[in-house]
């Protein structure tokens, strides 16, 4: 029972996020609705968690090289989209905050009673499936590995806010680059 109440929380909230109409008021209300979900929800302790300071990679270390991985990418890519105004790049950084809240804190947490393969692999499969609709198809690829570094981030330094401000960055340079 202890798993089952997380799962199904973060299940749910990521069927909503992958319904959410695009880029609206009620999008972003949304996102940051599940991100209530992963925060306030009680997660169970799994075996997907590094458990000494021995095991864990240091906060500062797992997210820069998140972050630097993000950079080099978005260095690489050909600019898709025109820049966001101050107001929505700042919008795009919480809804990282937010996705990262119900991914690698919730269901993460409940993947992790599992090991943590379950957990990373788990966890980055709900997450690059919740954004098909708003990317198409071809997108799965790029976020299924932007969710498993998500969520290796998550297992190295045995804390969601690690892929939390990563997210948050790569979002931002995303838009704003």
């Amino acid at each position: 029972m202890k798993v089952f109440l997380p799962l199904i929380a973060a299940l749910l909230g990521s069927a909503a996020l992958a319904l959410r109409p695009p880029a609206t008021l009620v999008s972003l209300a949304i996102t940051l609705a599940t991100g209530v979900v992963g925060a306030v929800t009680p997660v169970p302790r799994g075996r997907g968690e590094p458990r000494t300071a021995e095991t864990t990679l240091p906060w500062l270390l797992a997210t820069a090289i998140g972050i630097g991985a993000f950079a080099a990418a978005r260095a690489l890519q050909h600019p898709l989209a025109p820049r966001m105004a101050p107001p929505l790049v700042a919008a795009t950084a919480v809804v990282g905050i937010a996705e990262e809240l119900l991914f690698r804190r919730l269901l993460y947490g409940a993947l992790g009673v599992y090991g943590a393969s379950a957990a990373v692999w788990g966890s980055a499969a709900v997450f690059a499936a919740v954004h098909v609709p708003a990317y198409g198809l071809p997108a799965f690829p790029v976020d299924l590995a932007a969710g498993l570094l998500f969520g290796w981030q998550r297992w190295a330094s045995g804390t969601w806010t690690a892929p939390a401000v990563t997210h948050a960055a790569a979002n931002v340079l995303q838009a704003a680059w």
